[in-house]
């Protein structure tokens, strides 16, 4: 459906917009609805939440998400745990532009696994939640790590050689602007390390999967990217390099769940387990990597 209430990307200000009719979660009805700009190709909610976005992380959102026994920490060490084992794929990808002096910082650290996972590579680690939950039990549970945490980057008032985001982007209401503040923070030569959800995932563009993409789509989520949505941030921030990768996080079995089922089965649902060898795995991802469809978007920029 196209544009007819004369609605602009929020990301590049087209006006050339299209209604994406499908529900979005944890929004009950229709105030927000997703749309996605013919310019630059990103998905965004509109209206955009009027909630100040630090107070939503600090209470409502995680009200949404989860039971209210979360935050003890019996259940938060279990959240460290379930996360501990991407944390460490994520730190084994990154390793090698590492250098045992760096200071790096985590933005959206949640409870700290990344860090934790990072930490016996470098000098030192820093780490922000809006989260003070979450920030309190890095503070108590993982004083082993020695990692440096607060609510916001510029509280630290330092600069890093590295910072990382994993799906944090795509909850930010300012992108441009607010890796404009982050390059600052970047000492020179600086990188950072940027991992969101594709937009382009063989699930929605290709197989157009209904509980998928109302899956997909969530009120916390204010953007939705591909390549051509990050390049656009990326040259708006005159970043010096950057480069996009695509990795595919979900394995056959998960998306072939989904289109039967739908709903997910984790990374390995034992109902296709049987048929689907690792070589028949490997070359499915490997495909959606080449034709850009895959799951995940991962960008390294310099400063």
């Amino acid at each position: 459906m196209l544009n007819n209430l004369n609605i602009k990307c929020k990301l590049c200000g087209c006006t050339e917009v299209e209604l994406q009719d499908y529900k979005i979660r944890n929004i009950t009805d229709d105030s927000c609805k997703m749309y996605k700009c013919k310019n630059c190709e990103t998905h965004f909610m509109y209206p955009l939440p009027s909630q100040d976005l630090s107070e939503y992380y600090d209470g409502t959102f995680r009200e949404e998400v989860h039971t209210a026994d979360y935050y003890d920490y019996t259940e938060l060490d279990k959240v460290f745990n379930n996360f501990l084992g991407e944390a460490k794929l994520r730190t084994e990808r990154v390793k090698n532009d590492l250098s045992a002096n760096d200071k790096i910082l985590e933005i959206g650290s949640s409870v700290g696994y990344f860090t934790a996972a990072i930490s016996a590579y470098v000098k030192d680690v820093y780490a922000t939640e809006w989260d003070s939950k979450a920030r309190a039990y890095i503070k108590d549970r993982l004083t082993k790590y020695n990692i440096h945490v607060a609510k916001n980057p510029e509280d630290f008032e330092t600069k890093f050689d590295k910072i990382f985001m994993f799906h944090v982007l795509e909850h930010i209401e300012k992108p441009i602007d607010f890796l404009k503040n982050l390059k600052q923070l970047l000492n020179e030569n600086g990188k950072i390390y940027i991992e969101v959800p594709n937009v382009d995932d063989v699930m929605l563009k290709t197989f157009r999967c209904r509980p998928f993409i109302e899956h997909y789509y969530k009120k916390a989520h204010l953007f939705n990217y591909n390549e051509k949505g990050l390049k656009y941030i990326f040259d708006n921030c005159k970043f010096s390099n950057y480069e996009i990768s695509q990795i595919q996080r979900y394995n056959l079995s998960n998306n072939l769940y989904w289109l039967s089922d739908g709903r997910p089965s984790g990374r390995l649902s034992s109902v296709y387990k049987a048929l689907i060898t690792d070589d028949l795995n490997k070359e499915y991802i490997d495909s959606l990597i080449k034709n850009k469809q895959a799951d995940t978007l991962f960008a390294v920029v310099e400063k």
